[in-house]
């Protein structure tokens, strides 16, 4: 029974030949395995917890080798087999997820040629993702992969990335099977590692050239390249110029020229994360108190941090620009913002080191200058957009520490001694973190708090004494009810996942009795969220404590008295605060503790029986989130964890309890939770729980079919008197369900009640019956843990437990013992005696009802219903006896062995191709064998099981596609001996179903069609005869135990510490682990006679009339195609025949059947592809969308789509590098495979020459089709199909398909007409890409274009001039040969060359093959005057509103046109589409011929910009375009010409249509135009051309001084596009243009750590800013007060809007040096001007923006300097108002740059503005110091807040309250002045009013300082002294004094509710009676 399983009966690996074990062993066994396995042991001894003998490693290496010998196959094929490399992928997958060690050698070289065969060229996208997946599986682990043996060619990688990146115009007719960016970018993290040293600068030197920023994505994709590809591990010793520091100067620079980026930040970020992780252990890199940055870098880095984290500061607004992540590129998917956290935190934490405590400047201080500058953003009443973000970084900042404390502490992480985190760095660290830790739990958003939660466990872990005594302080009130019921659920959660911690740790364990004392009342029906919290915590307690009296008869009175104490310090001493007791002392208490566990009990059943009597109906429906179902799924999750915590008394006392309550109570609504509860009893303790129960249960099931004639209702809703019964058999059922062996004591009893219930019982009851013999069936036969305690059974055995199991940590490798189930002969006998009574019983009944005399009737249909569930259930029961290989052998009668179809019958391709297996059995009796191959996701790591759950693809996941398994393992199958008459008698039995059930199909078909409940049932019967054979999978248990693992696990799993998990969690792994080997052993089986009769009739049903017949029965028939091999061969053409015939008789609904059942996953696919069915197919749904029915025609419409995707044929061959073979030789088996190989080659070859022939023959019929008169929704579909299938990979194209795309491109059918023309382009596409490459495949699959206008120009890196010389020259017409196309290369640095195109006039045609010319001259002989007339014609129609632009798609085509018309293809000439061109623009008047104009010139200027038609066609061109310039451009058209521009210009040459530059150059302001709208939009087409010509345009300068010149312009919407074309220009004018690589980086190692500042202001726009604001200022003086219009005010807006521009430029930079002394002054005076609310509009808008602008460090100095001066002598006080609201973002954005000196100037300047004469100022003053206090460094803020203190409390003693002066008095009645806007000052008696000014200040300055901490609790201990000086000093004074006091202290006392009893801890008494006639009168009030 427990040894190994015979070969013939399983195929399992014992008994492989021994011939097959020397094959390729020097692939897994050289070196030796012993050393040539792991370097880190398994955690967790999977196959020896098994309770059978398993297989030897010597057999696990054997498959292995089976597996790498058919990769090595498929690889040298000649001919690409994606299925066969897929399959041999999910293979491996499937071995590696049995946890099975796999060699370093063997997974190093397996590493290598998945990497090359992810990024081979020509792979289709779902191989290269999955094969990119098995190379992360496979390399991610340091531990598996050797570096040193394994190197990596990034090229390979970088081409594919650049390929996506920077594509070829070419491309898009190649790629159907384009490689997705983000899976690269995730293969590009693992692969780097094993990159050469030498490599990063290679790197560098191949991606800087491409970068720029004047377009926005171009600087992204260049970073997202670095960031994909970059090595991280840093360069051996000795390369001393590779290491970070050499070139990390040169990233910041990188980092600087683009700011503005929320994108481009975090995947900066994330490099400079990633290299500060890399760098940690490397002991040759220096390492400092910043880690491997400087103190610069570090700066700079908290700075970018801040402004990812994105809190709001005043009304700045987001520090970034949404046009610059507008148009991300390839980066946005894998840099998304919710991904910032991790980055930050992983940079911070790899940064840190014991010299980080003692530094101030070093990162853990910054690290508590950012958690210190957001602290407030993290309290609960201050949430927002940030919360989450804010949690996510506390979270990942904890995770990533614990990970690396972990890993230090273990010796995985070998870091050096200097750097390695100490006890003293762990301490700062939670210290820092700790309090916004506590206020996040508590967040509003759930997400927020869930982060908050995770960070305090791990916060818990790593200083318990810091963390559990706050924790337990805050909890107690909450679960005493003292506070609000949200705070109670928090604490639940928190004290869940801080269990672990404290019931492991001395003198807080004494509190775990009490807290579960106080979490029993949570347990209730009327708040179910908490309830399962409640739940959840207690079952995180019981995992690690035994539930057992150990008090020795003391009681808990000592406990209790020390918990009373407890609380008291908790609650009154200072916090951190524990009693502490001798270790006697503390475990007499804990055993004193342990004696309420019984009242506990007590409470706990009392409540779950609460529970379920009040739980709703509901909890019987199908939602799944409602929340009384999450209360129902946790019951029994925590009720099995506390059983088995329970010693026996007070499991007895359960057992009890839970007796009582079943016989007094029947709760119909809480029946299958009370079953539930019954299964966690019977497996706990079966015996005691049998003994307690079974006569129970059974005899009140009799009693209630016997007294109250129960279950003989036959409708299957629960009647009245059916509900006693059915409470008793669910628990009865599910009492038996892991009962196991105890069974056979009650062996009569049970059978006896089976029958008598198969008797009595009807409808609803008959359910449960079937359940109980599937039960039944199921505990006896299978094998399964039968163990839920704490510690192991024997151990258990002997001594129970005791107080030293309290916290008790089992280590899986070397205490953990499991207890099985395994099935013996007695339990098997009888399991098959129930299941032969059963089924014979079944037979007899429908065998009864199906003789001629039965009437069908309801009850018939009932009975027959009924005796099917009892089928379908015990078939499913049995499931683990049966044999797949005997079922395989079924023998139908002699009349059903004919064959029908007309398709051979064999293993077929499934998704992407055949494959060839090589079985060791077949090598060596010379056969090959067939199997299908399989493709899914890969474990994403081999030491859990995270991956293996809810990551597989919806289309190709394993259930769906199985694997035919040839090699399968021990998994305790109980049969050994297949001559074992229950062997034989099961199998009987199971081929007997299979023939009922047919028999039952047909007379049903023929009797009773209309009874669908019985044919839905008889369906479901089917599906489980299919798929329940070797394990019940229907029953869905793998996917069922590992969702609760994984629930189960989150609160214990630990970063860096594997299974830290309590033992019932380590069973259940183990458990999971036997269900993951049967899976494996679950593959497809081969199909039967009998086999094939059923899924025929399963097909027929699934082409009812009836819809849920046809529903059920494809469910049915999907699951059926998955385990069935041959299956679809033999359906397919039959669901064809039924498709066509019932369209022909118009029987809709088969149709509609037959389409559905197409449309299966487990075929769709398969018949899409396979060139024997895929004609058909097409024709057959293309027919069915003729059916004179909306649905079927949608329905087949919807089918042909998807179908133009999938059928596409992939390449034939791809192509590796040049390293493959390498590999490969290094995994080449010893034996000859060459015939198999050849083999291999013919299969292949003809499968590709059949999909060719199948292409060719599907596109005549569908020509043939398009030809005959048809409806245009046929004839769009029929299109469809044809530009779908259209490929560069099709070696021949139908020689009239050109032609017919050329007539069809001016059909009257608009929809039809844009299709056709994109038919046109593809196909010329196509023809081109094949003349480049000389219709040469695999050029065509490399993209090798022979591009014959292409040139590569050599960079002079000698010559310093060689940038300025290529600007001139690129902006001289007469200069050098070649025009440049693309704007990357040379902006920041030059490469070795660039490409360029040839000079017009010598443009080369490529070489075509005839059959393509005769395609081009056909389609160019359809072009002719009536034809090219017509299209334009067409063009000039007026288009929907949406689509009212200009269309590129006609561009192109106008642009193809001209091609033909230039090489002579067409009838039309070229001056005859010229002269049809002028027509169509005519007087230009029509903005509709204003469109087609410009799209028919886009075309023609874009095709003969490389010809000697190009003057010609420039010259007609300009005629046209001079005219739209001067006269006819408006804002209606415009669109279309700006369109045009770019259409012409992107990334081109400027000498490209010249005449057209030229002239959109010339535009000038026309001051003598009325015409407005003309003038802007002039202007406008100016902007936008400027902007696509970028850096390389020349000869700006005129423009800039005109519209210098005209900056008053009087128009607004004139003046605005000067603005903004002005502040496009300095972008432009800006490039670097370093010689090359190697200068860049030592020119900015030399500059500093920062690298070159860049953007430095020229000489020149000095000069130009200086000038406008002289200008503007002489403007000033000239306008007249009150005058709302004037050139001061015309000229600002226009300044204002050019500097708004320039300021969204990544330039804006330059705009910095200028704001203190000329910008900044000048926007106060404008903020004066009231009567223009424009020029204060955009004013306030620069002033937001500077505020966010990022602000070079060297100019900080200079920018205070302005500000302050403004401050301190502005005489406006809306100017120094202004001047406040730019400090509050300035000091906040540049808060980690700034240095001392600094902050104590603008502390000095906001605190002599406290006394500004104006109130409003003096407000604003105070609120803006509360902020800079709040977020200052934490050693500055105390200096400061103490100097502040005593300079305002000295302020208000000094200036006390004067007296008023005597009335009547001169100065007793002051006169007044207003300020406009302000608040009115008096003036009379200038020392009164100075003394209430300061007075004021005083207490403003005060305020301020308490304000600075809202939410700290308790608060600092100075805050009590200042609020009772200020209640004291100031509270009575009049006026604005008393009324800022009163705000202060009632605003104190608001913000505090909550932590109120906490925070007055801090006042003296007579502090707070100061304070009592203030505070709550002033709140209340």
């Amino acid at each position: 029974m427990d040894g190994v399983p015979d070969d013939d009966l399983v195929g399992t690996v014992e008994s492989v030949p021994d011939s097959i074990v020397t094959v390729s062993r020097q692939i897994s066994a050289s070196p030796p395995f012993d050393n040539d396995g792991r370097k880190r042991h398994r955690t967790f001894p999977y196959a020896s917890l098994l309770p059978f003998e398993t297989e030897s490693e010597r057999d696990r290496l054997v498959h292995l080798d089976h597996i790498v010998e058919n990769i090595y196959i498929a690889s040298t094929a000649e001919s690409l087999s994606v299925g066969s490399f897929l399959h041999w992928t999910r293979e491996l997958r499937s071995w590696l997820q049995l946890k099975f060690d796999m060699p370093v050698s063997t997974r190093t070289r397996l590493a290598a040629i998945y990497y090359e065969l992810a990024l081979a060229q020509g792979m289709t996208l779902s191989a290269s993702e999955k094969f990119a997946t098995m190379f992360v599986h496979l390399a991610q682990k340091r531990a598996f992969v050797d570096r040193s043996q394994l190197t990596l060619d990034w090229r390979l990688l970088f081409r594919e990335l650049k390929r996506i990146a920077f594509p070829n115009h070419w491309s898009s007719a190649i790629r159907h099977h384009e490689k997705d960016f983000e899976s690269l970018t995730k293969m590009g993290f693992i692969a780097r590692r094993f990159f050469t040293p030498e490599s990063t600068l290679e790197i560098l030197e191949e991606v800087l050239p491409l970068y720029n920023t004047s377009r926005h994505n171009t600087a992204h994709q260049v970073v997202a390249l670095l960031d994909a590809l970059l090595p991280t591990d840093v360069a051996p010793e000795g390369y001393n110029h590779l290491y970070p520091q050499k070139w990390l100067p040169s990233l910041f620079h990188i980092w600087d020229l683009y700011t503005r980026s929320q994108q481009y930040d975090l995947i900066m970020m994330d490099i400079m994360s990633r290299l500060a992780q890399g760098s940690l252990h490397v002991a040759h890199i220096p390492f400092s108190s910043t880690g491997i940055f400087s103190k610069e870098q570090t700066a700079l880095m908290f700075t970018c941090a801040l402004r990812l984290i994105e809190v709001p500061v005043g009304r700045a607004g987001s520090p970034y620009l949404g046009t610059f992540d507008a148009h991300l590129g390839v980066s946005k998917s894998d840099h998304k913002r919710s991904r910032s956290a991790r980055p930050i935190a992983r940079w911070i934490i790899s940064s840190l080191s014991p010299e980080s405590v003692t530094d101030p400047d070093s990162t853990l201080r910054g690290l508590q200058g950012l958690i210190q500058c957001v602290e407030t953003f993290f309290h609960p009443s201050n949430s927002g957009s940030w919360t989450k973000q804010l949690t996510q970084l506390i979270q990942s900042l904890t995770d990533f520490f614990v990970l690396r404390w972990n890993r230090e502490q273990s010796g995985e992480l070998d870091v050096p001694l200097e750097r390695r985190l100490t006890p003293e760095v762990r301490r700062e660290f939670v210290l820092t973190l700790k309090d916004v830790v506590f206020m996040g739990i508590h967040s509003k958003s759930n997400s927020g708090a869930i982060n908050a939660q995770v960070a305090l466990q791990y916060l818990t872990m790593l200083e318990p004494d810091l963390i559990l005594p706050t924790a337990l302080a805050q909890s107690y009130p909450s679960l005493q009810g003292l506070v609000e019921t949200h705070r109670t659920i928090t604490s639940l959660k928190t004290l869940t996942l801080l269990s672990q911690t404290l019931v492991k740790h001395k003198h807080y364990r004494l509190h775990v009795t009490a807290l579960l004392g106080l979490a029993i009342p949570g347990i209730d029906a009327n708040d179910l969220t908490k309830t399962v919290q409640s739940l959840a915590f207690i079952q995180s307690i019981a995992s690690y404590v035994p539930f057992a009296d150990f008090s020795e008869g003391s009681g808990p009175g000592l406990a209790m008295e020390y918990i009373t104490n407890a609380i008291d310090v908790l609650e009154n001493e200072d916090e951190g605060s524990v009693i502490q007791l001798s270790d006697e002392d503390e475990l007499t208490v804990l055993k004193s503790s342990t004696a309420t566990f019984g009242e506990f009990i007590t409470s706990f059943m009392g409540r779950i029986f609460s529970l379920l009597e009040n739980l709703p109906d509901a909890v019987n429906s199908q939602s799944r989130a409602a929340p009384e179902q999450n209360a129902v799924n946790m019951l029994p999750a925590a009720f099995s964890v506390v059983l088995g915590a329970l010693s026996d008394d007070l499991f007895d006392l359960v057992l009890d309890k839970y007796t009582d309550f079943i016989t007094d109570h029947v709760i119909p609504q809480a029946s299958d939770a009370m079953a539930n509860l019954m299964s966690c009893l019977a497996k706990a303790q079966p015996e005691r729980t049998f003994a307690k129960l079974f006569k129970v249960l059974e005899g009140n099931v009799r009693e209630e079919i016997d007294e109250n004639h129960a279950g003989s209702a036959k409708s299957f809703e629960t009647v009245p008197k059916d509900r006693a019964l059915v409470w008793y058999l669910s628990m009865f059922r599910k009492a038996v369900w892991t009962a196991g062996d105890v069974l056979l004591k009650y062996r009569t009893e049970i059978i006896n009640l089976i029958q008598y219930l198969r008797e009595s019982c009807h409808g609803a009851a008959s359910v449960h019956v079937s359940n109980l013999m599937h039960h039944t069936i199921y505990a006896l036969t299978n094998v399964y843990t039968s163990d839920g305690r704490l510690l192991n059974e024997s151990e258990f055995k002997k001594r129970g437990y005791n107080i030293s199991d309290w916290g008790r940590q089992i280590d899986p490798t070397e205490g953990l013992e499991v207890k099985w189930h395994v099935p013996d002969q007695e339990q098997i006998e009888f399991a098959v005696e129930v299941f032969e009574r059963n089924v014979q019983l079944c037979i007899e009944e429908l065998q009864k009802l199906m003789s001629d005399g039965a009437r069908p009737h309801k009850d018939w249909s009932e009975e027959v219903t009924r005796q099917l569930n009892y089928l379908r259930l015990l078939i499913s029961g049995a499931a683990g006896l049966y044999d797949p290989k005997k079922i395989a052998t079924a023998k139908p009668p002699a009349k059903d062995q004919e064959s029908s179809g007309d398709i051979e019958m064999k293993d077929t391709a499934e998704d992407d191709g055949e494959m060839m297996v090589v079985d060791p059995e077949s090598r060596v009796n010379g056969n090959d064998e067939d199997t299908l191959p399989i493709d899914d996701d890969m474990e994403s790591d081999e030491d859990d099981i995270d991956g293996e759950y809810g990551n597989g693809d919806a289309e190709d996941d394993e259930e769906s596609n199985p694997i035919k398994k040839l090699f399968t393992y021990s998994v305790g199958y109980f049969f050994t001996d297949t001559s074992d008459p229950l062997y034989i008698k099961v199998h009987d039995l199971y081929e007997r179903i299979g023939w009922v059930l047919h028999e039952v199909h047909d007379y049903l078909h023929v009797n009773q069609e209309d009874d669908v409940h019985s044919l839905k049932t008889l369906a479901s019967v089917y599906r489980v005869w299919f798929i329940d054979v070797g394990s019940e999978r229907s029953l869905k248990l793998l996917d069922t135990y590992i969702r609760s693992y994984l629930v189960d696990a989150r609160i214990y799993k630990i970063s860096g510490l594997r299974k830290c998990y309590p033992r019932y969690l380590l069973t259940k792994r183990a458990f999971i682990y036997l269900l993951q080997r049967i899976k494996h052993n679950n593959g497809i089986r081969d199909m039967s006679p009998l086999d094939r009769i059923l899924l025929e009739d399963l097909m027929y049903d699934s082409l009812s009339r009836y819809a849920e017949t046809r529903r059920q029965a494809q469910h049915s028939l999907d699951s059926a195609l998955r385990v069935i091999s041959g299956a679809r061969v033999l359906l397919v053409p039959k669901l064809f025949k039924e498709l066509n015939k019932a369209v022909e008789t118009q029987e809709y609904d088969r149709a509609k059947g037959a389409m559905y059942t197409l449309n299966m996953r487990g075929l769709y696919r398969f018949t899409a592809r396979d060139p024997r069915f895929f004609v058909k197919f097409a024709l057959s749904l293309l027919k069915a969308t003729k059916a004179d029915k909306p649905s079927i025609h949608e329905l087949a419409r919807t089918l042909l789509v998807s179908f133009v995707v999938i059928s596409r044929a992939s390449p034939k061959q791809v192509y590796y590098s040049d390293h493959f073979d390498e590999y490969l030789a290094q995994i080449k088996p010893e034996v000859d495979l060459s015939e198999t190989q050849q083999a291999f080659n013919k299969k292949n070859l003809k499968k590709w020459e059949d999909t060719l022939k199948s292409v060719q023959i599907l596109e005549q019929e569908l020509i043939q089709q398009y030809k005959e008169e048809q409806h245009w929704r046929i004839t769009f579909l029929i299109t469809t199909l044809l530009i779908g299938g259209m490929t560069i990979l099709n070696p021949v194209i139908p020689q009239d398909l050109g032609e017919l795309y050329v007539k069809g491109a001016i059909d009257s059918h608009p929809h039809l007409r844009f299709l056709l023309v994109q038919g046109v382009l593809r196909l010329i596409n196509i023809i081109f890409c094949r003349g480049l490459c000389g219709n040469d495949l695999k050029k065509l699959v490399q993209e090798d274009f022979n591009d014959i206008d292409t040139v590569y120009v050599t960079v002079n890196r000698d010559d310093p001039d060689f940038s300025e010389k290529f600007i001139q020259t690129l902006n001289d017409v007469n200069a050098p040969y070649y025009r440049v196309d693309k704007d990357r290369p040379g902006w920041l640095v030059w490469g070795k060359d660039f490409q360029a195109e040839l000079h017009p006039g010598q443009r080369l045609m490529p070489e075509f093959v005839e059959e393509d010319k005769r395609q081009l001259q056909r389609a160019g002989s359809t072009i002719d005057v009536v034809w090219f007339s017509t299209f334009c014609d067409l063009l000039t129609q007026e288009p929907r509103s949406d689509q009212d632009s200009f269309r590129i798609i006609y561009a192109m085509f106008a642009m193809m046109v001209f091609m033909m018309v230039y090489e002579g293809y067409t009838v039309i000439t070229w001056d005859q589409a010229l002269e049809k061109i002028a027509e169509v623009y005519g007087n230009g008047e029509d903005k509709n011929h204003h469109r087609a104009t410009a799209e028919l010139l886009g075309g023609m200027l874009a095709n003969t910009k490389s010809t000697d038609y190009s003057e010609k066609a420039n010259a007609f061109a300009i005629k046209i375009f001079e005219n739209v310039v001067d006269e006819s451009l408006t804002p209606e058209n415009l669109t279309y010409w700006t369109r045009f521009i770019s259409f012409l210009t992107p990334m081109t040459d400027p000498r490209s249509n010249l005449p057209i530059m030229k002239k959109i150059m010339s535009v000038r302001v026309d001051v003598n135009s009325n015409a407005a709208f003309k003038e802007s939009s002039r202007i406008s087409l100016l902007r936008h051309f400027l902007s696509q010509l970028t850096w390389r345009l020349d000869g700006d300068q005129p423009i800039v001084e005109d519209f210098l010149a005209h900056l008053d312009h009087s128009y607004k919407g004139v003046r605005e596009e000067i603005g903004r074309t002005l502040g496009l220009i300095p972008r432009n004018s800006y490039y670097e243009s370093f010689r090359d690589v190697p200068t860049f980086i030592e020119h900015n190692y030399d500059a500093g750590s920062l690298g070159v500042i860049p953007y430095q202001p020229t000489q020149e726009q000095t000069t130009v800013v200086e000038n406008i604001f002289n200008q503007l200022a002489i403007w000033r003086k000239e306008r007249q007060p009150l005058q709302e219009t004037s050139s001061y005010t015309n000229g600002s807006k226009t300044v204002m809007l050019w500097f708004s521009a320039w300021l969204q430029q990544p330039c804006c930079t330059q705009l910095v040096p200028y704001f203190p002394k000329i910008i900044l002054p000048e926007l106060l005076n404008l903020l004066d001007i009231k009567e223009d609310t424009e020029v204060t509009s955009l004013a306030v808008s620069i002033f937001k923006q500077f505020g966010n602008v990022p602000c070079p460090p060297h100019l900080l100095e200079d920018i205070i300097a302005g500000i302050v001066e403004i401050a301190t002598t502005s005489n406006t006080w809306h100017q120094r108002l202004r001047v406040l609201a730019v400090v509050q973002v300035f000091y906040f954005r540049q808060l980690f740059l700034l240095s001392t000196k600094s902050r104590r100037v603008l502390f000095d300047c906001v605190s002599q503005l406290l006394s500004d004469p104006q109130l409003e100022v003096r407000d604003t003053a105070a609120t803006t110091l509360s902020g800079m206090i709040r977020c200052s460094p934490v050693a500055f803020r105390n200096s400061a807040i103490k100097k502040l203190q005593k300079q305002f409390t000295k302020m208000l003693q000094d200036n006390q309250m004067p007296g008023r002066p005597p009335r009547g008095s001169s100065s007793a009645q002051p006169s007044t002045s207003v300020s406009p806007s302000g608040t009115a000052t008096p003036n009379g008696n200038s020392e009164y009013n100075a003394a209430i000014v300061n007075r004021h200040a005083a207490v403003l300055g005060l305020s301020a300082l308490v304000q600075a901490f809202p939410y700290q609790s308790p608060p600092p201990k100075w805050i009590p002294g200042v609020l009772t000086t200020l209640a004291n000093k100031a509270a009575n004074d009049p006026g604005m004094v008393g009324r800022s006091v009163k705000t202060a202290l009632g605003e104190f006392k608001k913000t505090r509710q909550d932590t109120w009893h906490v925070d007055m801890k801090v006042f003296e008494k007579d502090q707070l009676e100061d304070l009592e006639g203030v505070l709550w009168r002033s709140y209340f009030a």
